[in-house]
């Protein structure tokens, strides 16, 4: 072990992580996706109507530029 007497009496004060943060947000259970014709069941996280193979492409902002 390493001796840190020259750093004196002095510590930091902290807080324990404890891993539970604000829980995530979630949506009905048992939803579908709207597209005609599929049958995907929607997760409770997706706040979308469509699944991923549905949903309509969307442009990112990059650093507040505007792509398209």
């Amino acid at each position: 072990m390493e001796d840190r007497s020259e750093f004196g009496d002095q510590s930091i004060g902290a807080t324990a992580f404890t891993g539970y943060g604000r829980p995530s947000r979630t949506f009905a259970s048992g939803r579908v996706c709207t597209e005609p014709g599929c049958d995907t069941k929607l997760s409770i996280y997706n706040d979308d109507e469509y699944c991923c193979l549905h949903l309509s492409p969307s442009t990112p902002r990059l650093r507040g530029k505007k792509i398209a």
